[in-house]
């Protein structure tokens, strides 16, 4: 079945047997795009952790009925939030980024400006940061996540460094790092994880640069708020791959903290 996520409707209000209205945006994507049609099944979800399995009652250019017909549980979000402060690049990789990003589990993402950042990306207006939430929302639904991710607005790296969570582990990979690996990292915060009392969600907050890399200066700063500094292996990574392994990593090693696995080391 196709998955649909929509903000403006109080899909919880609603109850199974009940029809309501799809919005206009969304009916065009059924019944346009998609050529849904009566009798078909589609899921609808609102980012409050339930899905909505509904049915198509009515299609016409007037509008698009549906009936709800069972709500459950979404998939529940992974028990660490990854945050990932992405330095900002040419548009078609941030944008790959968002989208996988987004399907290893991302939680948030804050495009980071840094002093190797190519002149104007800074400026995005809002449509570009209309495309990049479309992009996201679009994954979430392909994915099966029941909650969107955030956008944040683009912030230098400095406030970024500033505004890590109390509690979080923070990890920058940096090609010139050669003693600290992600894996011995990762290990660590897994064992410290488990032996805690109560094991609260972890937050990773990770730092990536743009097409140029970090300078030694931003990762002095770094350093300074606390962030870990790692190696990803021995060869230069583009951004976006030690982005989108920086992140697989984490996923893999401290999604299920209990579950004792072994991680590639990296």
């Amino acid at each position: 079945m196709h998955r649909f996520f929509s903000a403006d409707s109080n899909f919880h209000a609603v109850q199974p047997g009940e029809t309501v209205t799809l919005p206009d945006k969304l009916a065009h994507q059924v019944r346009d795009v998609l050529h849904i049609t009566v009798g078909e099944q589609l899921i609808l979800f609102d980012n409050s952790g339930e899905e909505y399995v509904c049915s198509v009652t009515h299609s016409s250019r007037a509008g698009i009925e549906i009936q709800l017909e069972e709500k459950r549980a979404g998939k529940k979000e992974p028990a660490v939030h990854v945050v990932l402060c992405q330095g900002l690049l040419k548009s078609a990789r941030f944008e790959f980024i968002l989208e996988k990003g987004t399907e290893l589990g991302v939680t948030s993402f804050v495009p980071t400006l840094c002093r190797r950042s190519m002149a104007g990306l800074e400026e995005a207006g809002p449509k570009k940061l209309q495309r990049w939430e479309r992009i996201i929302q679009e994954a979430t639904e392909q994915c099966g996540r029941s909650r969107v991710p955030e956008l944040q607005t683009i912030r230098p790296l400095m406030h970024t460094l500033n505004d890590i969570p109390a509690g979080a582990l923070a990890i920058m990979p940096w090609e010139e790092e050669h003693a600290q690996s992600l894996y011995e990292t990762l290990q660590q915060a897994r064992q410290n994880w488990t032996q805690a009392t109560e094991q609260k969600p972890i937050t990773i907050v990770i730092f990536i640069g743009p097409e140029g890399g970090l300078t030694a200066e931003e990762i002095t700063l770094a350093k300074r708020a606390g962030v870990k500094i790692v190696t990803l292996g021995s060869r230069i990574l583009r951004a976006e791959t030690a982005a989108l392994m920086t992140v697989a990593n984490v996923m893999y090693e401290l999604e299920s903290p209990a579950g004792g696995r072994q991680g590639p080391k990296a």
